[in-house]
């Protein structure tokens, strides 16, 4: 370790322009390389960091109190995220020891800004992500606002699992954080599945911003319940509820109103066959009722659905890979996901290649081959799949598996973005921002941010707030 006064000297000059960090910008860490000083909690530090073996942007936490209580909850955190192959925790990306204290690197996430543009959406979004924690046998025990992040498409994930606990395991867990800790876990350190529900219901006040439509009040109302046994058994029946407190009251007079217009739309067509149609949306709601009838009747159970794919149905091959890949009605297995993406990308499914890409691109579930991730990419990006279109601009704006081409990387984004794909629309407003690929043009970038974070984009969403944060500076 380098105790010259110059290091000793440009360590305070860090510390003064970040607000605090120990890792001087520069310096490396295992594969990463220290980018900037993203914040620190009691524990530990957070940093931005970019690969020195490839262009990809992650953050690194390191512990910083050596304490054996948050060491233990550092451990913990790392072996919960090392273990589990869900998509509603962080990706784990490699961990070790910096001058004596551990680390670890994840992907790097976003944010999410409160309060929050849709509750609704937001509260079973939330809920969802919580029941897929729940489902891999783990309480969080710690849910609350700066412990929800967000992937760059929208997608939220639950972070700072130090606390995590295996369900039905006995003894005194973590108490959580006040406010949002259900009473039982400050009373005496317990927390079941029904505590993370209490905490859901605390952070859904938070995402209204205090304003909370009345249907959604009763929903917090029951989820917040001081008795774990009156509140929703689990976070699923929490995100039931609350869709049923959007639709739930009008369903009847929408069926009601839906076989009145039919008859409107036949007896007209009877008795009148040669006047315009008056009631021709009618069409489109029988529509619906049968892409309703034809949802119901799909294959449900894994076994059902593992059958019609072996049959050569790439929708149902792509289906399984996704199951083996989060573990979905299935043990984990991302070299069987892998394979069944293959067989689906084979049969030509657009998805199943974006995937494929995306596997090979990190090594998840076979060797890490950015060459072919690219390829895959690029196959589903010719016939005009957003998701994939703007994974291989980021592998051109990276140089990831292909010869580095910002100008390609805007290109590829911004056909996706014409397409109305959010993550793309963010990326075409960074490279507008920065200039890259494409001449610097503020105005068009705010254009963007603003059409990404109207979808719910959280990138977007942060980089609209730092650009007003910086214009209120230089006024």
């Amino acid at each position: 370790m380098d105790l010259s006064i110059e290091n000793l000297l440009a360590k305070r000059e860090v510390r003064k322009a970040y607000g605090g960090g120990r890792l001087p910008l520069g310096t490396v860490v295992g594969d990463w390389k220290v980018a900037a000083f993203v914040g620190a909690g009691g524990s530990a530090e957070v940093y931005r960091v970019t690969g020195t073996k490839m262009d990809a942007e992650a953050a690194l936490k390191l512990l910083v109190n050596g304490k054996p209580e948050y060491r233990e909850r550092f451990m913990r955190e790392m072996e919960v995220m090392g273990s589990l192959s869900v998509s509603s925790i962080p990706r784990f990306l490699g961990s070790g020891t910096y001058d004596g204290s551990p680390w670890y690197v994840m992907e790097y996430l976003q944010p999410v800004l409160f309060p929050v543009e849709n509750p609704r959406d937001f509260a079973v979004d939330l809920a969802l992500a919580v029941d897929e924690l729940h489902d891999s046998g783990y309480v969080h025990c710690d849910l609350k606002p700066t412990n929800i992040l967000a992937r760059k498409n929208g997608e939220l994930v639950l972070a700072d699992l130090g606390l995590v606990t295996k369900i039905g395991e006995k003894g005194r867990h973590g108490v959580g954080t006040k406010g949002y800790a259900a009473p039982e876990q400050l009373i005496d350190g317990t927390a079941s599945v029904r505590s993370d529900v209490f905490s859901i219901g605390k952070i859904l006040k938070s995402a209204a911003g205090g304003r909370l439509p009345h249907r959604l009040r009763t929903v917090v109302r029951k989820a917040t319940h001081e008795d774990p046994e009156e509140r929703y058994a689990d976070a699923v029946e929490l995100a039931n509820a609350v869709v049923g407190s959007r639709w739930g009251r009008i369903l009847p007079y929408v069926a009601a109103a839906l076989v009145l217009a039919v008859a409107v739309r036949f007896a007209v067509s009877w008795l009148a066959p040669e006047r315009p149609d008056p009631n021709a949306d009618c069409e489109k709601f029988v529509k619906l009722v049968e892409e309703r009838m034809a949802e119901q009747s799909k294959p449900r159970t894994f076994a059902e659905i593992l059958a019609l794919a072996e049959s050569g149905d790439s929708k149902a091959q792509a289906d399984v890979a996704e199951r083996y890949y989060y573990g979905r009605g299935v043990e984990t297995n991302k070299a069987e996901a892998v394979r069944w993406y293959a067989h689906a990308a084979e049969a030509g499914h657009l998805g199943a290649k974006d995937s494929l890409g995306l596997c090979y691109l990190y090594g998840y579930g076979c060797g890490r081959d950015p060459v072919k991730a690219a390829k895959f990419f690029t196959e589903a990006a010719e016939e005009e799949h957003p998701s994939a279109m703007n994974n291989l601009a980021f592998c051109y704006r990276n140089g990831i598996g292909v010869e580095r081409d910002e100008h390609k990387a805007f290109v590829w984004a911004k056909m996706a973005a014409d397409k109305g794909h959010a993550p793309s629309e963010t990326m075409v407003a960074e490279c507008y921002l920065e200039g890259r690929g494409v001449e610097k043009d503020v105005e068009s970038a705010m254009i963007w941010l603003r059409r990404a974070a109207r979808k719910g984009n959280a990138r977007a969403k942060m980089l609209l707030k730092a650009h007003e944060s910086d214009s209120v500076r230089e006024e």
